[in-house]
């Protein structure tokens, strides 16, 4: 049967002071003392109980631990304080519930000595230089697009207006691709001048020009309607001598019109080179340029394009005089094709 002891640690009751030794001289160590009765062997084990023991040191004990830091031999030891009196006579620690002794070691720390190396001592916490970096700039990106607004009565109208005409391009797109307008086709088919007087003193002429146009309409599904047509003639290249004014005038799809009009010119000047025929007395031919501007439109039933103007343009025609005096001219050959601009 065991006999039962009590470990029992006191802490600090007592402050030994060891001697320095030749590794570690001025080294200071608590030293635990253990209360216990009985052999080692019994003092061990933790299920064994008894009276207070007397205290002495347990001659088979560990050595004790190293100390936890050295310091040079020539600083002395540091004077015996008043605390130890006070965890001299403090209670001891209760013991552990498991039967196992509590332990723990205490290790005084004195100041340290001064600074006794080479090297300096290192700089307060307020030297050392802290570089403050700006804070990154936000990001420009948005991660998600914003929603887009309520649509309003202001956006719905602009919206219907801008879709009806996108509708009614399409649509006349359409209409244009399958009728096809075409161009009308213009020609000179006869040509005439008669009491013609010139007078050298002042280079003026004096003459009448009856002019004869054919004009065809291409379109098979089209009619032209003609506003405002306005015939005049001159003598290449200059400006025109006489004009007039043509009552308006439709063609149907497929059809053929001949347009006859007289210009009278009384008076009008005429330069040297253009007077060059006439001043020999009506021999050879001269160059009459006639020409023809109009507002042309095409429609079919209630679809109509928009009013668009054309020139037709029948220069440079030969005419040649004829008859004793030179009072006539007139153009001869086939019809004489027109340039037409729309």
């Amino acid at each position: 049967m065991h006999r039962r002891c009590n470990l029992r640690f006191t802490l600090l009751t007592k402050i030994d002071l060891l001697p320095p030794s030749p590794s570690d001289p001025k080294s200071l160590v608590l030293l635990p003392h253990y209360h216990h009765s009985g052999d080692s062997a019994a003092a061990m084990h933790p299920s064994s109980s008894s009276s207070h023991p007397p205290d002495h040191p347990n001659p088979k004990s560990p050595p004790p631990p190293a100390p936890a830091m050295g310091y040079p031999a020539n600083h002395p030891p540091p004077p015996p304080s008043s605390n130890a009196a006070y965890f001299a006579s403090a209670a001891p620690p209760p013991a552990a519930t498991n039967g196992t002794a509590a332990f723990a070691v205490a290790y005084p720390y004195p100041a340290p000595p001064p600074h006794s190396h080479s090297h300096p001592p290192p700089p307060p916490p307020h030297a050392y230089h802290h570089h403050h970096y700006p804070p990154p700039p936000p990001p420009h990106h948005h991660p998600y697009p914003p929603h887009p607004p309520p649509p309003t009565c202001l956006r719905r109208l602009l919206g219907l207006v801008v879709a009806a005409f996108l509708l009614l391009g399409a649509a006349t797109f359409i209409v244009w691709l399958l009728l096809r307008p075409r161009v009308p086709a213009f020609s000179l088919a006869s040509l005439t001048l008669s009491r013609v007087a010139y007078s050298a003193a002042n280079s003026s002429l004096s003459a009448s020009f009856d002019a004869s146009l054919l004009a065809d309409n291409p379109n098979s599904k089209l009619t032209v309607t003609y506003f405002s047509p306005l015939a005049s003639v001159s003598l290449a290249p200059s400006s025109p001598i006489a004009v007039a004014t043509l009552p308006p005038f439709a063609q149907p799809p497929r059809n053929t019109t001949t347009l006859a009009f007289r210009l009278e010119v009384d008076g009008a000047y005429v330069g040297p080179d253009d007077a060059a025929p006439l001043k020999g007395g009506g021999v050879g031919t001269m160059e009459v340029q006639v020409r023809l501007a109009a507002v042309a439109v095409f429609d079919r039933g209630g679809w109509r394009t928009r009013r668009r103007v054309m020139r037709v343009m029948c220069d440079g025609v030969p005419v040649a005089f004829r008859g004793k005096n030179g009072m006539e001219a007139a153009f001869t050959g086939p019809a004489r094709r027109c340039d037409v601009v729309l």
